[in-house]
């Protein structure tokens, strides 16, 4: 299979890739509206689910920067170890969302619901691995660009 290029696996994620970017970008904007319609009241959820649907709008633009970059046949580039630094960043702001939303559901809301809580603190968990995995990868493109430089210089 095709990684690589204009016919790439590349090709078909980047797309895939952009159609959850504007349908999360219009699921936030129409969001109010939904939730008026369906007669839900937000509440203080509003403060919770804007900030994490942002972060994680930001994890998945950076992640339409990387296919473009494998469309170019270029996926060892600086651009790309600062895309996957952005990651590793929005992903611990992710993190520390879902800290303080734990503690809110804990101590504000003094919710008794263990899935909930449990859930919240997977997710926490989740996202330092992710974050962790992604400054490893970020570090490891960045040493792989270093090398192929020093390897074009040579020829």
């Amino acid at each position: 299979m095709k990684i690589l290029g204009e016919n790439g696996i590349g090709k078909f994620l980047k797309v895939f890739l952009q159609i959850c970017f504007w349908g999360g970008i219009v699921l936030l904007i129409a969001l109010p509206l939904i939730a008026q319609i369906a007669k839900v009241h937000l509440n203080a959820s509003i403060y919770v689910i804007y900030p994490n649907g942002i972060v994680l709008l930001v994890i998945v633009k950076q992640f339409i920067g990387q296919f473009d970059s494998l469309k170019n046949k270029n996926p060892f580039c600086i651009e790309n170890s600062k895309r996957l630094k952005n990651c590793c960043i929005a992903s611990l702001v992710e993190t520390a969302l879902l800290i303080i939303d734990l503690l809110y559901m804990i101590f504000l809301v003094k919710s008794e619901d263990i899935f909930v809580l449990l859930v919240m603190v997977f997710m926490i968990i989740l996202f330092i691995g992710v974050s962790i995995a992604f400054y490893i990868l970020s570090e490891l493109i960045k040493q792989a660009t270093e090398y192929k430089k020093e390897n074009d210089l040579t020829i």
